[in-house]
């Protein structure tokens, strides 16, 4: 019975009997990069802002708690970012069409209710997550009220029910985007099959460590970014919109910590680079760069090989 209904505890990459096609995962690959490219097109400028730091560590300990599973868990971190870049500006939107002469002080009174919505907003974003990636794994209206109750938050199960409703209908029930760790392991799936020998689980799990760290330091590791792209101190309109692109950028993030991820086990970063260059067209130099200061990011001081 386990073999037929148990759940591997990471993806079986390349399995032999029952694995994708390498045309077929080459035609995934490429609509992922599709979906990415239209994504990076209509970019926000703030995008990013609510996955990061403390959302994404809130986020991630909830899953941890929850004993949801890798994609579960940044699938939630980008349906709660997408969802609050949406509802305050939806918000904030409303306001500024109102007439009211206190607009200021209407604005800062939903300010302290989205401020005091937070909590309940991220356990709603995990629990549609558990249901976008598992069948069986799926935090309940009842179990989410539990989760918040042992943490002093005091909700009924018709305002947890209500507060997952209000999300899926900000996003237009728009909410199956790929996540960054759905890049990963189809370039990790296409890199197993033309290079054979190489320890893709092994890059797997130091990959999973990489992105949460990426995650949790979002603002530096970007900021950092970006002063390479930007040589002064003021950026040219031109130049923000290129940020905000690169920001939103799921398939260079994802070849950046692939990359990052080989560096630290000590394999040839140089030759798995070209590899991932060749996978996804990305510039060679793109990818040194952004690994470059990943890797400085998780251990200071220490630069990447050129390539």
């Amino acid at each position: 019975m386990d073999k037929i209904f148990g759940t591997p505890t990471e993806p079986l990459f390349n399995e032999k009997s029952n694995g994708i096609s390498p045309d077929i995962l080459q035609e995934w690959l490429t609509s992922l990069a599709v979906l990415n490219s239209k994504h990076v097109d209509v970019s926000l400028k703030h995008e990013g802002l609510f996955k990061a730091g403390k959302s994404a560590e809130f986020v991630f300990l909830t899953c941890e708690r929850l004993k949801l599973s890798a994609d579960a868990k940044y699938c939630a971190v980008e349906l709660f970012d997408r969802f609050m870049l949406k509802h305050v500006n939806d918000l904030y939107s409303h306001v500024l069409k109102t007439n009211s002469k206190k607009r200021k002080k209407d604005w800062n009174l939903i300010l302290d209710r989205i401020k005091n919505q937070v909590t309940l907003r991220l356990v709603s974003c995990c629990q549609i997550a558990s249901k976008l990636t598992s069948h069986y794994k799926v935090v309940t209206a009842s179990k989410a009220r539990r989760f918040l109750n042992e943490g002093g938050h005091r909700y009924t199960q018709e305002s947890i029910l209500q507060s997952e409703l209000r999300i899926l209908k900000t996003l237009d029930f728009h909410v199956t985007i790929p996540s960054t760790l759905v890049y990963i392991e189809t370039i990790l799936e296409i890199l197993g099959y033309n290079e054979p020998d190489t320890e893709i689980k092994v890059y797997y799990e130091i990959s999973l460590k990489v992105l949460e760290i990426v995650y949790l330091k979002f603002s530096n590791i970007y900021n950092s970014l970006f002063q390479i792209i930007v040589q002064h101190q003021t950026p040219s309109q031109d130049e923000v919109r290129s940020l905000c692109q690169v920001k939103s950028d799921k398939l260079l993030l994802a070849v950046s910590v692939i990359a990052a991820a080989v560096y630290v086990t000590g394999f040839k970063s140089d030759k798995m680079i070209e590899c991932l260059h060749l996978i996804t067209k990305i510039p060679l130099e793109d990818i040194v760069d952004f690994a470059t200061i990943i890797i400085q990011t998780i251990i200071p001081n220490e630069p990447l090989p050129e390539s």
